[in-house]
């Protein structure tokens, strides 16, 4: 399927205005203004957050919420 100058124009937009959004959510729009510096086209191929071992987080880092139910009903028991 061929695909105009105006479907990926579209796609990268879309994809810029999800990462400005993101950036918003967390810090505001300085944090925007950090990353975009008159230059929008860095938020259209670039991740926007850290990936080292200090920055990220995984669902496996922590306990899943049945389980803090369950340690906290424990607690309760013995009590």
């Amino acid at each position: 399927m061929n695909r105009d100058r105006a479907y990926y124009r579209y796609q990268r937009i879309r994809a810029i205005n999800r990462k400005k959004g993101i950036c918003k959510r967390l810090g505001g729009n300085e944090f925007v203004y950090a990353w975009v510096n008159d230059n929008q086209g860095r938020l259209s191929k670039r991740k926007i957050h850290c990936s080292c071992w200090m920055c990220r987080r995984k669902s496996y880092d922590r306990k899943s919420i049945s389980d803090v139910r369950k340690l906290e009903g424990m607690k309760y028991d013995e009590a």
